[in-house]
């Protein structure tokens, strides 16, 4: 079959929703337990203050709603993310749908995740300050911005170098620029001004922060990987055809 955009996002989006059941599956077990935790630390804080107020919703209807979201999340990522690799497939170096899929996945994890988590990192709930969540998600979508557009930048110079350089040139000059572009993000970009409340624990805290960033990895790595076998089952069917229905001529 020809890989037609509607053929790419259509798969992305299966893909998603698979990868986003992953991710709500793996938060429930593995994320659930720390956000426990300090919900429980919160409370103990707040013991005292009879004008506390109750929550809107229950544990149970926050876990689910929250497994629902994400699930949801993933899905829309998986569309943004077929869109991308249907517009930019032809112009990746490698062949195979497969490792054109996995290489733009390891690109989005690290510029929409892991460098962000890096310079921001996630804290667990009822953990610092909610005043500044507003400051904080402007910064965090900021860097993401950044990330992507200097990604574009890399991508583009590596195009330029590779009708005037070697290969083994090429690379070296792309890693230092990627070493200085993004190492300098995570320098000159403004601190979080959230604060946290030493009494909590620092292993808590960590502890959350990769789990985050664990789930992440493993949306990303579903996406990318489930994405990638759908479109190369499609392309080695389509090959398939083509080789059967040659034979079948010269015969």
């Amino acid at each position: 079959m020809e890989l037609t955009y509607a053929a790419v996002v259509k798969r992305a989006l299966i893909a998603g929703l698979v990868a986003g059941v992953a991710v709500a599956v793996y938060l429930l077990v593995v994320a659930e337990p720390t956000v426990d935790r300090a919900i429980a630390l919160e409370e103990a804080a707040a013991s005292g203050n009879h004008e506390a107020e109750e929550p809107l919703f229950t544990r149970v209807q926050q876990v689910v709603g929250g497994m629902l979201a994400g699930t949801i999340f993933a899905g829309l990522v998986a569309v943004v993310f077929g869109t991308v690799y249907a517009s930019v497939r032809h112009r990746l170096g490698v062949r195979s749908e497969f490792h054109r899929v996995v290489l733009l996945a390891a690109v989005g994890f690290a510029t929409t995740a892991l460098l962000p988590s890096l310079k921001y990192p996630a804290n667990p709930p009822a953990v610092g300050d909610p005043d500044t969540v507003n400051q904080r998600t402007l910064q965090y979508l900021a860097l993401v911005a950044f990330a992507i557009t200097a990604a574009v930048l890399v991508a583009k110079v590596s195009g330029w170098l590779r009708r005037r350089v070697d290969d083994s040139t090429r690379l070296v000059v792309l890693g230092a620029s990627v070493v200085l572009v993004y190492g300098g993000a995570l320098v000159l970009f403004p601190a979080s001004p959230d604060s946290i409340d030493p009494s909590v624990p620092a292993e808590l805290i960590w502890r959350f922060r990769l789990q985050s960033l664990g789930s992440l990895a493993l949306l990303w790595t579903a996406l990318g990987f489930g994405l990638g076998w759908l479109l190369e089952r499609a392309t080695s069917t389509e090959r398939a055809g083509g080789v059967e229905g040659t034979a079948a001529v010269r015969t």
